[in-house]
């Protein structure tokens, strides 16, 4: 048993580290898999989720306010962190030292079995912290969709296509920006017919080397070795976050 005083042994269900590799450990490490981790007293089987600093490594500690970048696999020498959600949950202290463990490897194979160690920089002591507590975790992911340009609408307009399923609902789309293959930069406006496809609308306008690209026909019934123009796919290339957490499933740039 523990004997202490007032409220420096906290009940936690979840907590986050800073991460340090053990440097014999030679084993991957991957999100969502399950781990040993020994804080304080105990020793419980955790699922991890890597994240790290966005763009250059810092030194910069861990800040509940900042946008963390989700990687499947932890990368040496990036400034990561780990989210650690108990099987059930353990008694520690402020500031506790967590090592992280592959126990389950054979114990006859001639590995280190400790992976990582790490301090404690944020904690979650409620029950409820997935519902209640995670969402404001704001860690994302990068997800990115490639279409192509069907026409030219007008100067200023394109339509798109293979950019959506025929069922998905374009409006959540909506004002996110698009890259055109040839450089500009357009807007999703919505929905065009019920194929999925759908309007681009380009604020500073088509240039000239693109319009010109548009406004070349593919020949009906000619392959591209047949006779007749054969049109150059102006693709479009759609860049977006989404948090992990987040129950509405937004999608941010």
């Amino acid at each position: 048993g523990l004997v202490y005083t007032g409220s420096v042994v906290k009940t936690v269900y979840a907590v986050i580290i800073d991460l340090n590799k053990v440097a014999y450990y030679k084993g991957s490490i991957t999100t969502k898999m399950k781990y040993h981790v020994s804080i304080g007293h105990e020793t419980v089987l955790t699922k991890i989720t890597f994240f790290k600093t966005e763009g250059t490594p810092s030194d910069n500690p861990f800040n509940i306010n900042h946008h963390y970048l989700y990687q499947d696999t932890y990368t040496e020498g990036d400034n990561g962190f780990a989210l650690l959600q108990f099987e059930h949950p353990v008694l520690c202290v402020d500031d506790s030292m967590v090592i992280i463990s592959r126990l389950d490897m054979d114990i006859n194979t001639p590995a280190c079995r400790l992976a990582f160690h790490g301090k404690l920089r944020h904690i979650y002591t409620s029950p409820d912290y997935a519902s209640e507590e995670l969402p404001d975790l704001k860690i994302f992911k990068f997800k990115e969709r490639e279409g192509q340009v069907e026409r030219m609408s007008d100067d200023y307009t394109v339509i798109g296509k293979d950019l959506f399923k025929k069922e998905t609902d374009i409006s959540l789309f909506c004002h996110l920006r698009v890259q055109l293959s040839t450089g500009e930069e357009g807007q999703i406006e919505g929905s065009f017919g019920q194929s999925g496809k759908f309007k681009v609308y380009v604020q500073e306008g088509l240039q000239e080397s693109t319009k010109l690209l548009l406004a070349v026909k593919k020949k009906k019934g000619k392959d591209s070795g047949g006779e007749g123009a054969v049109q150059e796919k102006v693709m479009l290339n759609l860049r977006f976050k989404r948090y992990i957490f987040d129950k509405k499933k937004q999608m941010l740039q």
